[in-house]
């Protein structure tokens, strides 16, 4: 959403965006970092850090209050495109309505946990968060990367659309273990270089390409290495725009879980991995350990927040493989569609554009029309001239007949789609890791509501809970009890000396 302060006062009242101290009685924050490592596990994290592998996560820990959130939805409501929303709009899912990738920007239509901060005069930066669609005007401070997911994210400033085209090509397009065009790798490359890669990330990317060329079988860790390129760029903005709150989201190793928990864990399936993939789970933490220890040394005054919105969990009894078409204008003409433009998306999920909503509508009719002994094999759900498509996961199979195509005609299955990665074998669950690095350890009993974290952050700078956000501030420092908190209406002018900014990047 575009956001202007008098968009919020509007939203909130004649009483606007106001400024308090705490409510636990503390200065407000200069800053703050919201570090979004999507879907890790608390289990694997407690596993992982007793047998010394997270000695940065270890250390993390062991100065932050400790909570474990509920998503409070299960399936088919326990998604990351659901559960971060919810994080920024401070709304549960049954309020803002966001279901699939991409209506963020249509349905969250409440000033998110970024927008209040930034009309209250606090400088901020988005990098990546999922199906938020935030972004800013001209003039605007701070910066915003949209989500590698994101088909019609655009950058802020648009200096940076060059470098978030290519993430985004790199992230959808992950399946096929390519790389973009010699033009766009030259464009992604100057635009690193000013901007803050480091020597040490440059040798990882080489010892990946190598290794893929005379090892084979690891281009699976290119989704680490892009973690490390991508936060290079992230500390660089941080400092360019002068930000005193930053998102930064990661899913490398979300992906690893979905893929090959089969492999980490054998004996809990009945059809194991081939063991080929082992140790990708605890490549996939020990390299955001070595990123987490990266983010505490530049940020050493700052509260990190660790969140995770959800988690995983063996997924024993799966048999899901999801299928991607080869090449989107062989479907289309198998289906007798014209016309059409496709956009990747997540795994087997694309974007289809149509010249109206009539021809999107007669396009939806002929994929439904596709199936393979009998079954509906492909979805497609209609949105204005757009369809979101994606083969259905528990139909599609290699060495089946795709029936229903233009004029009758039938075609084998593989011909037209190929498998992604490997039979799923980590599911989501409702449990997620959140701490914040207070300096103190403490572990907080039962659970906490996603919607508690945008309160809270809030909270650290100073600024009052908007009235449409529904959770509470939890209480991070152990003070006595203290009156309810007075706030007064928001002064760009008056905050600057109130809150001051204790640090620079």
């Amino acid at each position: 959403m575009i956001l202007c302060i008098g968009c919020v006062r509007g939203d909130h009242g004649s009483g606007g965006i106001t400024l308090a101290s705490t409510t636990t009685g503390g200065r407000p924050g200069a800053r703050a970092l919201l570090v979004e490592f999507n879907e890790l596990s608390p289990t694997l994290l407690d596993r992982f850090i007793a047998a010394g592998h997270l000695p940065h996560f270890r250390a993390f820990r062991d100065s932050s209050v400790v909570c474990t959130t509920d998503a409070g939805e299960d399936a088919p409501n326990l998604e990351p495109w659901i559960q971060w929303p919810t994080v920024h709009s401070g709304i549960p899912f049954a309020e803002h309505g966001v279901f699939a990738l991409g209506e963020g920007r249509e349905k969250l239509r409440t000033p998110l946990l970024g927008d209040v901060l930034s009309a209250a005069g606090i400088p901020v930066g988005v990098f990546g968060s999922m199906n938020t669609a935030y972004s800013r005007r001209p003039g605007e401070p701070g910066y915003v990367v949209p989500d590698p997911w994101d088909v019609d994210g655009v950058a802020f400033p648009d200096s940076l659309q060059p470098f978030y085209e290519t993430v985004s090509w790199a992230v959808q397009e992950s399946s096929r273990n390519g790389l973009p065009g010699a033009g766009q790798l030259a464009r992604f490359a100057a635009f690193l270089v000013r901007s803050g890669l480091r020597p040490a990330t440059v040798v990882a990317a080489v010892r990946q390409l190598v290794d893929e060329r005379r090892v084979g079988g690891v281009a699976w860790r290119r989704a680490s290495v892009l973690d490390d390129l991508s936060y290079d760029v992230f500390r660089t903005l941080n400092r360019r725009h002068g930000v005193r709150f930053a998102t930064f989201f990661s899913n490398s190793t979300a992906h690893y879980q979905h893929y090959y928990w089969r492999d980490m864990e054998p004996e809990l399936f009945d059809e194991a991995g081939d063991g080929a993939h082992a140790d990708a789970v605890l490549h996939g933490y020990r390299r955001m350990d070595a990123l987490l220890g990266r983010i505490m040394a530049d940020e050493p005054d700052s509260l990190l927040v660790l969140a995770t919105a959800l988690s995983q969990e063996p997924w024993a009894e799966s048999a899901k493989r999801t299928f991607r078409p080869h090449d989107f204008d062989a479907l289309f003409a198998f289906a007798g569609i014209r016309g059409a433009v496709a956009k990747p998306m997540m795994a087997e999920q694309f974007v289809v554009e149509l010249a109206s909503p009539d021809a999107a509508a007669d396009a939806r009719r002929k994929l439904h029309a596709l199936t393979i002994d009998g079954a509906r094999a492909v979805n497609a759900d209609l949105d204005g001239h757009r369809l979101q498509v994606g083969c259905f996961s528990d139909v599609g199979r290699e060495g089946a007949t795709l029936a229903g195509g233009a004029g009758g005609a039938s075609r084998a299955f593989d011909e037209l789609f190929y498998p992604i990665h490997t039979t799923r074998s980590g599911r989501h669950s409702r449990d997620g890791a959140l701490w914040f690095r207070t300096g103190t350890h403490r572990v907080v009993e039962g659970r906490v509501a996603l919607t508690d974290i945008a309160p809270t952050i809030l909270d650290h700078f100073g600024v009052a809970t908007p009235a449409h956000m529904s959770g509470d501030v939890l209480p991070l420092y152990r003070t006595p009890e203290v009156p309810t908190q007075r706030s007064r209406p928001f002064s760009p002018l008056r905050e600057a000396s109130r809150v001051g900014a204790r640090q620079t990047l």
